[in-house]
């Protein structure tokens, strides 16, 4: 594994809280945090796609893209609706 090197900043009151914690290894604390926060946005984003997945196929079941209508005049009924 290649490994880079990143810079965090952080208040000295935290950087004093976490000598107290000599022990800790607090890279392998952030680094574990940085893969959870990735996973996580993984699996959000992917919820969001099957919705919008979801939505246009229902969409253009119902037919809302047939006719002489536009994009922009579809994408605003479809605004106007969830007000």
């Amino acid at each position: 594994m290649d490994d880079a090197i990143i810079s965090v900043r952080i208040d000295k009151g935290l950087k004093e809280k976490m000598k107290f914690y000599e022990e800790v290894n607090w890279s392998a604390v952030l680094r574990r945090a940085i893969i959870e926060n990735l996973e996580n946005r993984k699996k959000v984003d992917l919820e969001k796609r099957k919705k919008a997945f979801a939505m246009m196929d229902k969409l253009r079941k119902e037919g809302a893209f047939d006719g002489d209508r536009n994009s922009t005049e579809i994408i605003r009924e479809w605004r106007n609706k969830r007000r």
